[in-house]
């Protein structure tokens, strides 16, 4: 521009200097967009992240790998991602030899639940002086669910059908196998495995008796997060949403199956195995909001329910607290907050069914287990 400026002026005024400072200007530009014509960037742009699914304050490393697919050196690469809820990211990269890869990264701390999403990237290329620039935008996104923290809990032994039973290595190793439980006896086929015989049933009934086997049933367990004001606001839900995730990740790790619900009816399907965690963290981190009634749906019958409440009746006022537990049918309630008379400290009351939680880092030294779907508690870890 300034050199076309400098052209227009010395034809107008006469003065020849601008006139030859203003073409050469316009000739630097005309030939760098030349070269730049004949010789294109061949760029390519790879975006990898540490972890699709981290947990709030978790460090996420993004690191940038941009390819030269062509011959020549690049240009001097300038990068710009967008980072939903974050400054953009922007730095440089010196050229790149042809055929060769560079890398840059940057570190995101996410403070909050959700999801972060990296992308679009704006990929500039600029020549040497600076004259011919090439603007282009990368499309790829990114996406990184940061959900809430996970405090480690001492995996649960669950009830199977709403009835107290062993652990199934227990019934496992008493019986001397080692993928099935005792069932029933019935009799012995051509073919059955000759260590099942029962033998004083077989000395009693003169025939040879076997014991039927099935695979063991896992327990169950509803986690239930009251989401009805205040249980609404973002700041209490960013720790029911963490006593949730840190119960149903020991149920889960501990072999059994978990499901969460709210009490305004959204939630997750039936969750069967570890791998399946996943599902759970990410229904957590998008977690948000909630109605003022109950209309929660459960699994059904067999699930050892624990109820997540921030309800101030709920912490002060035992009634209150019993008649939550009745209506969700919930053998343990954990409340968190401080209660309309600012209960300080945690509490626990196991008879009655109740952890009360001030605070991050408490619910593992208090986590107990109900031991029968319905009313009461036991110490079973």
């Amino acid at each position: 521009m300034l050199g076309v400026v400098a052209v227009a002026a010395g034809r107008a005024f006469g003065i020849l200097e601008f006139y030859v400072i203003g073409t050469a200007a316009v000739s630097a530009v005309v030939v760098a967009w030349a070269l730049r014509l004949v010789h294109r960037s061949r760029l390519s742009l790879n975006r990898l992240v540490s972890s699709g699914m981290v947990a709030v304050s978790e460090p996420v490393d993004v690191r940038l790998q941009v390819t030269n697919l062509g011959r020549l050196p690049s240009p001097t690469v300038f990068l710009s991602e967008h980072v939903s809820g974050e400054p953009d990211a922007r730095f440089s990269l010196a050229p790149v030899p042809g055929g060769s890869i560079a890398s840059s990264s940057y570190r995101l701390q996410p403070t909050r639940r959700g999801v972060l999403e990296i992308g679009p990237t704006i990929v500039s290329d600029i020549d040497g002086l600076g004259l011919a620039h090439r603007r282009r935008i990368v499309q790829r996104r990114t996406r990184v669910v940061v959900h809430p923290p996970v405090e480690a809990l001492v995996p649960p032994r669950l009830p199977v059908g709403g009835g107290l039973s062993l652990p199934s290595e227990f019934h496992r190793r008493s019986l001397g196998l080692e993928s099935d439980e005792f069932d029933v006896l019935r009799p012995y086929v051509e073919g059955d495995d000759l260590r099942h015989i029962h033998w004083r049933s077989t000395a009693r009934l003169d025939e040879f008796t076997v014991r039927r086997f099935q695979p063991s049933r896992p327990g169950r367990m509803t986690v239930i997060i009251d989401t009805r004001p205040p249980g609404n606001l973002v700041n209490v839900q960013d720790r029911t949403t963490s006593v949730a995730a840190s119960i149903v990740n020991a149920v889960l790790r501990s072999g059994d199956e978990a499901q969460i619900v709210t009490t305004d009816g959204r939630g997750t399907r039936l969750l069967s195995s570890y791998s399946e965690v996943g599902v759970a963290l990410e229904f957590l981190a998008l977690l948000d909001g909630g109605q003022p009634g109950i209309a929660v749906q459960l699994i059904g019958e067999g699930s050892v329910v624990v109820a997540v409440s921030a309800s101030p009746d709920a912490i002060d006022d035992d009634g209150a607290r019993h008649e939550l537990a009745e209506r969700l049918e919930a053998s343990l309630i954990i409340t968190y907050g401080s209660g309309h008379r600012s209960t300080p400290a945690p509490a626990l009351d196991y008879k009655g069914g109740w952890i009360h939680l001030t605070g991050p880092g408490q619910l593992p030294s208090l986590w107990r287990v109900p031991a029968l779907a319905g009313r009461g508690v036991a110490d079973l870890v």
